[in-house]
């Protein structure tokens, strides 16, 4: 069994098909490196020296004269295609399905096959073991573990994602494949240009866990609050997840709700008005996609917190 981590750089940040570079690094299942390449590619499109979009000031360490003079991405196909899909090969990446996603659209632009694989996310285990919020990019990784490496550099970029499985399993004592099954991984994949991202099945139980118990608390309050008026009569409100997590907004919107005669609903597709939060999370903006085509029909408005509120109100 070996490892492979890689790494892909657009040299157009508007074109994702534009690759320019794939980082190419393997090693046995003790990190032993067997094989490291940066395959360069000549992305046949307008691309920036300096970074993948004007005045961006990311240093991909492009050299015009190298990519002008490589092969086109359909000539080193066949090539990367059998790099992934080793049956022997477990593929890591950082997060990796933005890596995919490039692969993909570069297919589909070249006219080839999907290349159909599973791949680790290096991001995501790093986070679990941290007990972090947020992921955190290689870079910052790199400042914790004290290495060294060129930044966006593709070849770089795939070493440092397995210095980053290294350190995981030297620091749990654990093999990668008893790391995956101690943070329950679901496997990424990549079938037919259909990507499954990354994921940890605790950290999923963990969020519902929350949600649910935050919104319990939501239902019982709002079923204490009196109306008093028909402000909000016949009008049905979904408020934003980041607004359901947080107490000291979720209470104050109930009350404005209820008290106006309006109810609450934790479906979107039964509310007529969404309240969108003053800062939107990522689970805001995987729910907001959906408002947004309710928006679109007609059939929901979006409003703000402000506008809900615009008086401070007791939540006695």
């Amino acid at each position: 069994m070996k490892y492979l981590a890689f790494d892909i750089e657009a040299a157009n940040g508007y074109k994702q098909y534009s690759i320019c570079s794939i980082g190419i690094v393997v090693s046995d299942t003790k990190f032993n490196i067997l094989h490291r390449e940066n395959v360069w590619i000549n992305p046949k499109t307008k691309y920036n020296l300096n970074g993948t979009r004007k005045n961006v000031g990311i240093d991909l360490h492009l050299d015009k004269k190298l990519l002008d003079s490589s092969p086109d991405f359909s000539q080193v196909y066949g090539k990367i295609c059998k790099l992934l899909t080793d049956k022997d090969t477990v593929v890591i990446g950082h997060a990796v399905d933005s890596d995919v996603r490039m692969l993909n659209e570069t297919c589909k632009h070249y006219k080839l096959p999907s290349i159909n694989f599973n791949f680790v996310c290096s991001q995501l285990l790093y986070k679990l073991y941290k007990g972090d919020k947020e992921v955190k990019a290689l870079n910052k990784i790199a400042a914790d573990l004290q290495l060294n490496y060129r930044e966006h550099n593709s070849e770089d970029d795939a070493w440092m994602s397995l210095m980053t499985v290294k350190y995981l399993v030297e620091q749990t004592d654990q093999s990668l494949e008893q790391l995956l099954a101690t943070y329950q991984i679901r496997i990424g994949s990549n079938h037919n240009f259909e990507i499954v991202r990354p994921a940890s099945l605790l950290e999923q139980v963990s969020k519902k866990s929350v949600t649910k118990v935050a919104i319990d608390k939501i239902k019982a309050y709002a079923a204490k609050v009196k109306v008093q008026s028909n402000q909000h009569k016949g009008k049905v409100f979904a408020l934003a997840r980041s607004i359901e997590l947080d107490e000291s907004l979720a209470m104050p919107a109930i009350y404005q709700i209820v008290s106006g005669g309006g109810k609450y609903t934790t479906k979107l597709n039964k509310s007529n008005y969404y309240v969108a939060a003053p800062t939107q999370t990522a689970q805001d903006v995987n729910r907001e996609r959906f408002v947004n085509q309710l928006v679109e029909d007609g059939l929901c408005q979006v409003i703000t917190l402000n506008q809900l509120l615009p008086t401070e109100k007791d939540c006695d």
